[in-house]
């Protein structure tokens, strides 16, 4: 079994080497196409860890109505923690605010000058559980809050996590469909390629056709031939994916032309390459691939050698 198996491994490797531009063609080709659909898999998925991260850490803002008393104040707030899915409430008074944006503001400060603390309405800073973290979840406690007469405005950054999840959702679908045509273009150019390794070798094969060779025998070669070409092109792809990843676009190119408060707020966000899980099914995706395509040829080879033998 072991000396069958070595026989039609070295096969294989002969009719690569007895074919070596088409070959080394077909690999380039399918490396592209492979880079193409992983570089697209790899932006979505960091866009959906950063939507993840982000709404960990969203919170609620309700702005409470200028008029409100504050012992009604106090008793809205017990109100507000007793609601499900809230983890913590946290009272700022325009005294509060105020000093929260001259701390953002750092020295550019005082351009607050003049400007009277009871024109900034009272806020609850409304942290959910985690379980209550995400964009469903938080229209929901949003509308609970809406419901409550006291309070005047309820943010949350509500269309920018809606724009950023279509986002997502329009990078999902465009990677799925641009990576089917580009799957059905591998299988095709793996296919023709390997066909034009067999009209090449047309006679020997009409020889062990003859005298008694197998189906098997004769295409289980151009089926390793196939899977060497999906493995090799697709495993190319992902290191030169991973080399742009670490050496050219993080660290080299795209650092260079951040303003530095870009710089300190992108420091916070990992950029993660794709997990092993997610490179081990690309790469074999890609010699599945590579071996349907050898698999389509061998079946325009039959039909050849069928009105052959007739």
């Amino acid at each position: 079994m072991l000396s069958f198996a070595r026989y039609m491994m070295m096969r294989a490797l002969q009719n690569m080497k007895g074919n070596l531009l088409p070959n080394i063609t077909t690999i380039a080709i399918i490396g592209i196409s492979m880079l193409i659909f992983s570089a697209f898999s790899l932006i979505a998925h960091n866009l959906t860890s950063f939507l993840k991260i982000w709404e960990k850490k969203i919170e609620v803002i309700a702005y409470l109505k200028k008029e409100i008393p504050l012992k009604e104040v106090e008793d809205l707030l017990l109100h507000v923690r007793s609601l499900e899915g809230v983890e913590s409430v946290k009272y700022v008074s325009p005294l509060d605010a105020i000093a929260f944006m001259e701390t953002k503001l750092g020295q550019q400060k005082n351009l607050l000058e003049g400007i009277q603390p009871d024109i900034l309405p009272s806020s609850f800073e409304i942290r959910l559980h985690k379980d209550y973290r995400t964009s469903l979840k938080v229209q929901e406690v949003a509308a609970g809050l809406r419901r409550i007469p006291q309070f005047d405005d309820i943010q949350y950054g509500q269309e920018w996590v809606e724009t950023f999840s279509a986002i997502v959702h329009i990078l999902r679908i465009t990677q799925w469909i641009l990576g089917g045509l580009l799957l059905i273009g591998i299988v095709f150019i793996v296919s023709n390629t390997l066909q034009l390794t067999i009209s090449s070798r047309r006679k020997e094969i009409e020889i062990m056709h003859l005298v008694g060779a197998s189906p098997a025998f004769i295409q289980i070669p151009f089926y390793l031939e196939g899977m060497f070409q999906g493995l090799v092109g697709t495993g190319l792809a992902l290191l030169f994916l991973f080399f742009l990843y670490y050496k050219l676009i993080l660290y080299k190119f795209f650092f260079v032309y951040l303003t530095p408060s870009m710089k300190e707020w992108l420091a916070g966000i990992s950029i993660a390459f794709l997990d092993w899980r997610t490179s081990a099914i690309i790469l074999g995706v890609g010699t599945v691939l590579g071996l349907f395509g050898s698999f389509v040829a061998s079946i325009r080879f039959l039909r050849y050698a069928r009105v052959a033998s007739q």
